[in-house]
């Protein structure tokens, strides 16, 4: 839909144009429509207003727009390489359709020409009618995951060289989504895992994402099983990442090979993951848990008298500790970083679960005196009770047996509390092998790319 403005007969008057799909001469042509006079400007009665009709313009028009942009369908199109149809949509226009669909009304696909009728922009030439969910299965079923791989790394390449984007410092990670799909159903992506939801009765599919560091545009993302491991996941795109590190090269037209630093959670933290990362191109940027030997390391460290630093500027708030030492046979650089903000929020967070915990404990040490709990039961049931927010820690629990009883006493240990407090709450450890950038520029990655260019060598690819 194009609107402009036209001189006719001496006055200037609106133009609404729009692009129609002829059936029976197999071409399109325009339609227009005259809006009224462009000067001078038309005052409208809002009393007298009655709305006889909606269509859809802004959500839908924008992701045209981006799609033009970018050339989406010929992209798609061409990295699937499937022979075109005689008539009706091709896979590029379909997966056009199917993802504005979703991205602005969520529905099936059975509603997806319904849903094209009622936008003013259109996605294609063709009528609505033709864009049918048994078409789009029709053209899945036909795609590999190799053409699929390749169309999401010609996409990124577009979406950097036409919107700029910094590649530098990308950011990995992964989550999961329920589904409501019977149990009764065979699926080989929906498994029941570890929800983020926290809900145990429903499968789950897992989404992996590499997102880029302006505007946090998905460059590439995976599918997997909903029990599947982040180490895994990470490993399975590997491939990908070597294809995709040559491919921003390409779009930011660079002399020589980027250093671009991978930025991700410790759950996918490994010796082998660091040393492919390193074979593909990338430097890495890891938060490690605390439980990790090495984090163990930096933490002992980071309680030194005038160990913890506060980084001044933007990050006022926050002090690091900084070593470099080795993870396993790796040269690593360890920064212990501490936040105020982080240690406020966690302490809200260990108050609340603290007093449901006492709840509970009372509760159990009520029915352990009265004989109505067995010790393996009032065991497991404890331990359940105080598995989060660190409670494990300064929360003190003694279950006795003598003859048929059992009994249970507790206690908060306040100064196990105030050590925990003071030497793990509110900080996190990060991991690198950016032996040169500055902490502040480690503590926000973002903000680091810019000392990407004093990388002193290439990365080390092997071809």
């Amino acid at each position: 839909m194009n609107i402009f403005e036209r001189v006719v007969g001496g006055r200037r008057y609106r133009i609404a144009s729009q692009s129609v799909w002829d059936p029976v001469r197999q071409r399109p042509f325009a339609r227009q429509a005259v809006l009224g006079p462009a000067d001078p400007p038309p005052v409208a009665d809002l009393s007298a207003v009655r709305t006889v009709g909606t269509s859809r313009v802004g959500d839908v028009g924008a992701l045209v727009w981006i799609a033009e942009q970018l050339d989406l369908v010929k992209l798609i199109d061409q990295a699937c390489a499937l022979s075109a149809p005689t008539e009706g949509p091709t896979i590029g226009e379909m997966v056009l359709a199917v993802a504005v669909q979703r991205a602005c009304a969520p529905a099936a696909k059975r509603h997806l020409a319904t849903f094209l009728e009622a936008c003013l922009p259109r996605v294609s030439c063709l009528p609505a009618a033709a864009f049918t969910g048994q078409e789009f299965h029709r053209w899945a079923a036909q795609v590999t995951d190799e053409q699929l791989e390749k169309a999401q790394i010609e996409i990124a390449r577009a979406a950097v060289r036409r919107f700029q984007l910094s590649t530098d410092v990308l950011a990995f990670d992964t989550t999961n989504f329920d589904t409501h799909i019977a149990t009764t159903t065979a699926g080989e992506l929906a498994r029941r895992g570890h929800a983020k939801s926290k809900r145990s009765d429903l499968r789950v599919v897992g989404l992996a994402a590499l997102v880029s560091e302006t505007g946090h545009v998905p460059l590439l993302h995976r599918t997997y099983p909903g029990n599947g491991s982040d180490q895994a996941v990470l490993a399975s795109c590997l491939d990908a990442l070597g294809k995709l590190h040559d491919a921003l090269d390409d779009a930011e037209q660079r002399g020589r090979p980027g250093c671009r630093t991978l930025v991700r959670d410790g759950g996918s933290w490994s010796e082998q993951l660091e040393l492919d990362l390193d074979v593909e191109g990338y430097s890495t940027l890891i938060s490690l848990p605390l439980s990790h030997g090495a984090s163990e390391l930096a933490l002992a460290h980071a309680v030194r008298r005038g160990a913890m630093q506060p980084l001044g500027g933007k990050l006022g708030d926050v002090r690091a500790a900084r070593l470099r030492t080795r993870v396993g046979e790796l040269d690593r650089t360890l920064v212990v970083v501490e936040s105020q903000e982080l240690l406020r929020g966690q302490k809200r967070g260990i108050a609340v679960a603290l007093r449901k915990a006492k709840e509970e404990l009372r509760k159990l040490e009520r029915r352990a005196a009265s004989g109505r709990i067995q010790r393996e039961a009032l065991e497991t049931r404890v331990q359940k009770a105080l598995q989060r927010e660190h409670l494990s820690e300064f929360v003190v629990t003694i279950v006795k047996q003598r003859g048929e009883r059992v009994s249970l006493h507790w206690h908060v240990d306040a100064a196990r509390r105030r050590l925990l407090e003071r030497t793990r709450l509110g900080r996190r450890v990060l991991c690198t092998d950016r032996h040169i950038w500055s902490t502040g520029a480690l503590c926000t990655p973002s903000g680091g790319s810019g000392t990407s260019r004093n990388c002193s060598a290439a990365p080390r690819r092997v071809v």
